[in-house]
């Protein structure tokens, strides 16, 4: 499979085609709007290989991460607090979408951009990104203080989730299969320098490797 590099990043770009809608967008796109205090743009991409309709998802919040992060703990910010079934809100309006078009829809990618940083979220495995937001958004508050440097300095990208070897070798076992909280990676502002790290959240330490986004 082809890829594009970006730094030290590879995207998979082969088997899908652009301009392409689902039924509902109009709909799911304001439930978000007002769960996250947010614009929303919705970009369609169709799979060719899975016969699906892939959805990039593009969130920009007029506000910090550390204000997102406030409301998130107190204000059901995002509509990701489960209710006594289980199920968020986001969880209720993907699921209304995904029923609307035979279940053919994913979302391949969601972006929550903020006034001082964005957050990156890429799938890693059929409908990782649902399923997981509001446990990546809970980490990103437990981890704060690490990943702004003892809050000192704040990314202006964050990436969820990288892996520090080949994909092909990422996915070769059940023990090493992608998952949102190994490593994150981590752009930051160090003069005319690019400064790319990798956040370990197990160690709660950032180091300077080579790494992969996967889709």
């Amino acid at each position: 499979m082809p890829y594009q590099k970006r730094s030290n990043i590879i995207f998979p770009l082969a088997g899908i085609r652009s301009f392409v809608t689902a039924e509902g967008l109009d709909e799911f796109s304001r439930i978000l709007e007002k769960d996250f205090f947010a614009e929303v743009t919705i970009t369609c991409q169709y799979d060719t290989e899975k016969e699906r309709t892939d959805l990039i998802l593009d969130i920009s919040c007029n506000f910090g991460l550390t204000e997102g992060l406030h409301y998130f703990n107190t204000m059901d910010w995002g509509g990701l607090a489960c209710n006594d079934k289980g199920k968020s809100s986001f969880d209720t309006a993907f699921g209304e979408l995904s029923e609307k078009n035979g279940g053919n829809i994913d979302i391949a990618e969601l972006s929550l951009h903020f006034k001082d940083t964005s957050i990156i979220v890429s799938r890693i495995f059929d409908y990782s990104v649902p399923d997981q937001l509001g446990a990546i958004i809970n980490s990103t508050s437990e981890h704060f203080v690490y990943i702004t440097k003892g809050l000192t300095e704040m990314p202006y990208e964050i990436f969820v989730s990288v892996y520090e070897e080949s994909p092909s070798n990422a996915m070769g076992s059940e023990a090493d299969a992608p998952n949102y909280f190994d490593h994150w990676g981590l752009y930051f502002d160090e003069g005319p320098q690019q400064d790319a790290m990798i956040y370990s959240l197990e160690s709660k330490s950032m180091s300077k490797e080579d790494f992969f986004l996967l889709d």
